[in-house]
Parts: C-alpha cells; structure tokens; sequence
C-alpha cells in the first residue's frame, strides 16, 4: 500500500513502497529529491543543482500559455526555449517552420515561420559586435556597427577588410574616406600590385597564363607603382573587347565641340587638377604588342608607321584609277577642277572640312576626304600627262612615222591611257 514513510534514522521520506521517490538529507546538510532511483534535484547552502545524477531526465518550464518556455532535453543535450529543443544546442522557436540546421552551425538557431531574427541593442553613440575567436586572438575576425558613424564594417585576420558606409558606399581594404558618392564602389589594395578586380568563367580556358589564370577573362590592375590603370580582356577566339555604347542622342558637330556615343578624353596634369595636352604631344597610340604603330596627337594629327612597301614597281595612276573603278564611288572625276569653288565654305559643303555648332566652317580635316581629293588630284595631273603624252605621239607620227613613234614610246617606257 503506497504511501508516506519517514526514515529518522537515514533522514530519508519515501512516497511510495517502492522507495524511489524521496527526499533525503545528507550529513553534508544537501537536500536530495530522487526519483525512479535518479537525482532529479539537489539544494545546498550555494547550489540548486538538476540532475545532478546526468540521467537522460528533461527539465520543463511552462509560462501561461507555453507548456515549453523552457527546456532542458537530458537525453540530447539540448535546450529548448518556446519549444522542445530538437536541432541545436540551444534552440529558440517561436513556431516550428520546419527549416533544417548543418551540423556545422548546430550550437544556436532561432526559428519562426515569419520574420525571424534577433537584436543586438546599443546607444546612439555605442557600437555593436560580432567576434569570431581563436585561442591566439579573442577578435580574429568581427562584424561591428558603430552607431555613431553609422557604418558597417567586416574584420578578417583582425584587419578591416569591407565596410558599409552611412550613404550606401562600400568601401575595402580599410578605407574610411572612399571618394564615391551613394551606392558607390571603392576598392583599396594598399600598396600591392596585383590584379585588385577579376572576373572568371568555369568554360573559359584561353591558355594565356603569363599574366591572368587561364579562368579569367577580364582583369584589372595597377598600371605602375605611380599610378594608372591596366585591363586584360582573354579570349582563346578572335574578339577580346567589345564596347556598345547605345546614346539617345546624335551630334554632327564636326567641330571642338563635337560628340558622339564613344569618346576618349585625354588630358595631362596642371596643378591639383587637368590641363590640355601640349603642340606635338602624343595624345592617343595604338600599339602592336608594344611596338607603337598609329599616333594621334595633341593638334589633331595623324601619324602611322610607314613601314609599308611603296608602289614603286606599280603605275600609281593606274592603280589609282583601278581603285575608282572597283569600288564605283567616282573619287576621280577629271572636271574636278571646274565643279569645285575654293572658298571654305564650298570645302565645308563638300564635307571635306568641318563646321561649328553655330554652322561656321573650322579647320577640322576629313581626312578620308582629303585622301580622296589627293587622289583625284593625282588623276587629274596624269590625264594632262596622258594629253601632253598624245600630242607629242600624234607629232611624232607626223613627223617621223606610226612605227617609229611606237618604238619610242616603247624606249621611253611610256604607255597611253585607253
């Protein structure tokens, strides 16, 4: 029959027959609740201990309207705050959303259907951290909010290495100052000289690796140690660089205030800020793996290697002529000289100087228009050539007979136009 007994001698109260529920007092003034034959609890003057006896025991709290507020799960070592613990250490569940923990990040985990997360309260003007340690530093790595700054900033290897500024920059490498306005991007690299932006791809593999991985199709680094930028653009195929750029505008201004959809800007140093690029100066190159073949420089000249065979085993009037017909655009046109009015305005018209906003001819040179008319002009002095040429041969005839004339036309290496 169960019931209550008292044990004077053990200070021992059992509450049942069995005498697995009880509680006792030992001579070292502990008092111990058992049941089932474990050490469910212990009190002693500085300790109230549960489970003292590690049974696979859970220990429950319950608040008003929550069975689990908390709980201590004995047999899986984990503790449940809102719910029974089931995937962490110390798992906090507002309401089981069914998301699954790795098993490298089960220490900790808050769980709710909707939003969830948690607050890390500070002051205006405090901060706030989140320290990733080592046995070798207590800060090795860290996320910090300073309040005060309003900025965001990721620690690496106890260096700054992100931070996200009050107006949207992001700034690396430790910059606090980043010259960028909102929503810009500054990358720092200090003092190194390596590529500081990459871009890769798994199915590029151009082989090209003296410089970049054979990975990296785009790359772009420090020029030299005072300064510049230098860009790599891979491709194991022919087009490395493509540049599109679409304007919802038109200009024609052929003029110094002329513009257009691409245009280079090239400036040299003057004080803190930019200054125009001197008399003879070179202004743009074009270089062929270094060696520079075309020059354009600061007064609009145009230079090219002229490292090119000349024609001199060729009749250049004849080529010339050969050119007009195969392409059928009447560079030469032997009235040339009477359709043309010299004044700057007619060259303007004719597109082979340029104009102002304001519709003034300037002296900007078409220069394919101006090889045209070179060309023309070259035609021009043959055909009078070709007329003196005739008259001589007509004379000749004349004078000393057809076959005669055509043996010195043959001697003097001189062919008649058809």
């Amino acid at each position: 029959m169960a019931g209550i007994q008292i044990d004077g001698v053990n200070n021992k109260i059992d509450f049942d027959d069995d005498a697995d529920t009880s509680i006792s007092s030992s001579t070292d003034d502990t008092l111990v609740i058992e049941s089932g034959g474990a050490n469910i609890a212990s009190i002693t003057a500085g300790e109230f201990a549960i489970n003292e006896g590690s049974a696979d025991i859970d220990f429950r709290v319950e608040s008003n309207g929550n069975t689990h507020m908390l709980h201590v799960d004995g047999g899986n070592n984990n503790v449940g705050i809102g719910a029974a613990a089931t995937q962490a250490k110390l798992h906090i569940i507002t309401n089981d959303s069914g998301a699954l923990n790795d098993a490298n990040s089960d220490d900790f985990m808050i769980e709710n259907t909707s939003a969830t997360g948690m607050t890390i309260g500070s002051s205006n003007s405090g901060e706030g951290h989140i320290h990733f340690s080592d046995s070798d530093d207590a800060d090795v790595c860290a996320i910090s909010y300073f309040h005060s700054s309003n900025n965001l900033v990721f620690r690496v290897n106890t260096a700054e290495t992100l931070r996200l500024g009050d107006s949207m920059e992001v700034s690396t490498g430790g910059e606090t100052t980043p010259d960028v306005t909102d929503g810009g991007l500054c990358l720092n690299q200090g003092a190194d000289d390596n590529f500081i932006l990459t871009a890769k791809s798994s199915d590029v593999n151009h082989g090209m690796t003296d410089s970049v991985e054979t990975d990296s199709f785009f790359a772009m680094g420090k020029r030299q140690s005072a300064g510049g930028a230098l860009m790599y653009c891979m491709n194991s195929e022919l087009q490395a660089l493509r540049v599109i750029a679409a304007a919802g505008a038109e200009n024609t201004t052929k003029g110094t205030t002329g513009n257009a959809p691409i245009s280079l800007f090239a400036t040299s140093k003057s004080s803190s800020g930019f200054g125009s690029i001197g008399a003879n100066a070179n202004m743009l190159v074009v270089t062929n793996n270094g060696n520079t073949k075309f020059i354009v420089d600061g007064e609009g000249d145009i230079h090219a290697d002229g490292s090119l065979s000349a024609y001199d085993n060729y009749d250049d009037a004849q080529l010339v002529r050969a050119y007009d017909l195969s392409h059928g655009k009447g560079v030469i046109d032997s009235k040339f000289d009477k359709f043309v009015s010299y004044n700057h305005e007619k060259l303007a018209d004719m597109k082979l100087v340029g104009r102002e906003e304001d519709g003034s001819p300037n002296h900007f040179i078409n220069v394919t228009g101006m090889q045209r008319l070179h060309n023309g002009a070259i035609w021009q002095q043959y055909e009078k050539h070709q007329k003196l040429a005739n008259a001589m041969y007509e004379l000749a005839k004349e004078a000393v007979g057809e076959d005669r004339a055509n043996e010195i036309l043959e001697q003097n290496d001189i062919k008649l136009l058809n």
